[in-house]
């Protein structure tokens, strides 16, 4: 159950970083996605365990677009 809470901060912290356009956002984002993957593991909740796998690579997406593009000389 205490994991289900520092998921929740994880994500809390993940959109307060996002909003300053922080990049640490998808570290924050990845952490809460494989703790509530590890989460829907140990309940045997299977579809949004699949859900979170597909969230874990959007992240890494999503960091190498913003890594890309800062740096793309202007």
């Amino acid at each position: 159950m205490i994991l289900s809470y520092i998921a929740a901060c994880f994500s809390l912290v993940g959109i307060l970083l996002n909003i300053k356009k922080n990049p640490l956002c998808w570290f924050c984002f990845m952490g809460s996605d494989t703790l509530w993957l590890y989460y829907f593991v140990s309940t045997k909740q299977f579809a949004p365990m699949f859900t979170h796998i597909v969230f874990l690579f959007v992240n890494f997406y999503g960091m190498y677009t913003w890594s890309k593009a800062r740096n793309k000389p202007t």
